[in-house]
């Protein structure tokens, strides 16, 4: 399961890049994204199940804000 936490900085990058938003394709908005990813992964507190529901909801978003026009 250790293999589903890893979200790369070059998947991060690729993925805010397809957004035409300013505010999802922005360097903050990338070390952000990944420091999440890291502070889940390393948390202490959560199971290994728990940090890869937050890690794929977290991506989801990503995607989901990234491809498609939200209202």
């Amino acid at each position: 399961m250790k293999d589903n936490l890893e979200i790369p900085i070059e998947v991060i990058k690729e993925i805010c890049k397809q957004s035409e938003m300013w505010e999802i394709n922005n360097p903050r908005v990338i070390a952000m994204l990944n420091n999440i990813f890291k502070c889940l992964k390393d948390d202490e507190n959560l199971d290994e199940v728990s940090k890869e529901t937050l890690i794929h909801i977290v991506f989801s978003n990503l995607i989901i804000y990234s491809r498609y026009k939200i209202i």
